[in-house]
């Protein structure tokens, strides 16, 4: 209808143009009346330049809406009540236009964020990036994973984490791929999986990795109780009856063949070895008991009680039951605690038994050198503000980095005396309050045991 009334105007405008130039034609050539056509010509020009007017606002019209699709600028609106009947129709259906991009880019951009929560809310590190590298996506849990704070490409990864960028620029495979990054302070243990979606004529890769080292601490913590309880099991239903036969037996020679002994039947001597082998046999199998009883503490550490505990008392109380210690050694003891107050929920005795026991360690190790040192302190996790990070540091020679995850295997020592359970016992008591327990070293400069527990919402 509006295009039918603008022509229908336009018609008009050329017929009465055509009416005037034809008039003023008759005007001049049949009676020279000269003023006459002077004033039909100037109305023609008149005529002419208000058509080319109407022609050229509609022209302007059409140039600010297709401007303003072009920018995305959807808050153009154009007049309507007001506006001179033939282009009411015409300014309507572009106010109708501009309103369904705006409705349209609303929901584009709705879905957006909705699609942007999603994927910053996920656990699993995302990424994705082109064929040269150049990053276009990249959540927080992939930030925190990495330990990197801005990625723009992934090829200055290489020098950081080589394996994980061989991975990424790989032929995609079905099958996740298991690699281990080694960071500042900790080591992962990342799965990866990478493929190739085609978007726009370009391929865009997808990464997705997660860390599954405490799942996997958590398996073979779970293997290797099921195997220690198999075996104390077996080794006490055959030791109980070893020690109890050899006390009956002891019990019996001494009853039975003392008399023959005095008699001089027997010798004295014979009588005398034979009591102290049997002495002997009770002896060692009752420190095999006492050796399979120790080890039976991993499969029955006791939930831990929790309660709301203070990291600076907590700190605070084990500091000083090591103080007089590390001053007897002669060691240098720091302790370092954040201002702040903060907060765990906890079995305040498990905690102390587990920095009692890295503590003990880092004392053994720091006496092997020159000004020994041991530092016990606490921070805010960087990567996550809602966990504490505790850290055991000494200066002793360190450990290696083939042994750093051995030595928290069940009997797995390093020293001539040790029961190999310390470590291990630990971490158990640190992964039902919901941590991790880790080592990294530099020997012979700094070995660092971190403690991550989660901490109650600040009161």
């Amino acid at each position: 209808m509006g295009y039918k009334y603008f022509n229908g105007r336009v018609a008009l405008r050329v017929v009465l143009l055509s009416l005037t130039l034809l008039a003023a034609l008759y005007v001049g050539l049949r009676h020279a009346w000269y003023i006459s056509l002077f004033c039909l010509l100037l109305l023609a020009v008149g005529q002419m330049l208000e058509l080319m007017e109407y022609v050229q606002r509609t022209n302007r019209d059409l140039i600010r809406f297709l401007q303003a699709i072009r920018h995305s600028d959807f808050t153009q609106r154009f007049a309507v009540e007001g506006a001179p009947p033939q282009y009411r129709e015409l300014h309507r259906m572009f106010n109708d236009l501009t309103g369904a991009f705006a409705r349209i880019k609303a929901e584009k951009e709705i879905h957006h964020r909705y699609l942007q929560g999603v994927v910053e809310h996920l656990r699993i590190g995302l990424i994705t990036f082109d064929a040269e590298g150049h990053v276009q996506l990249m959540n927080k849990a992939a930030h925190r994973l990495l330990d990197l704070p801005f990625l723009q490409n992934l090829h200055s990864v290489e020098r950081l984490y080589p394996a994980l960028a061989e991975v990424a620029f790989a032929e995609p495979h079905h099958d996740a791929r298991l690699i281990r990054l080694r960071q500042l302070t900790e080591e992962v243990l990342l799965t990866v999986h990478v493929s190739v979606l085609r978007l726009q004529e370009q391929d865009v890769r997808i990464m997705s990795f997660q860390n599954i080292r405490s799942e996997m601490e958590a398996q073979e913590l779970e293997s290797w109780k099921k195997l220690i309880s198999v075996l104390t099991h077996e080794i006490m239903n055959s030791v109980t009856p070893i020690i109890s036969l050899t006390s009956s037996i002891s019990d019996l020679v001494q009853s039975e063949l003392t008399p023959v002994t005095q008699a001089g039947y027997l010798e004295e001597d014979t009588m005398e070895d034979l009591q102290l082998g049997l002495r002997t046999i009770e002896k060692r199998t009752r420190g095999m008991q006492h050796f399979v009883e120790n080890y039976r503490r991993l499969t029955r550490v006791p939930p831990p009680q929790l309660e709301e505990l203070s990291l600076q008392a907590l700190c605070g109380h084990v500091s000083r039951l090591v103080e007089s210690q590390m001053k007897n050694r002669q060691i240098a003891f720091t302790l370092q605690l954040p201002e702040e107050q903060l907060w765990l929920s906890a079995d305040a005795e498990q905690l102390e038994q587990v920095l009692l026991n890295l503590l003990k360690n880092a004392m053994e190790a720091a006496q092997l050198v020159d000004a020994p040192a041991v530092t016990l302190r606490a921070a805010l996790d960087h990567k996550q503000p809602h966990k504490v990070r505790m850290e055991v540091i000494d200066n002793g020679p360190g450990i290696e980095p083939e042994l750093q995850e051995q030595i928290f295997i069940p009997f797995y020592t390093t020293k001539p005396d040790g029961s190999g359970i310390g470590l291990s016992l630990s971490r158990q008591i640190v992964r039902q309050h919901g941590g991790v327990l880790h080592a990294s070293s530099v020997p012979y400069v700094q070995t660092t045991f971190h403690l991550t527990l989660p901490l109650l919402p600040a009161k």
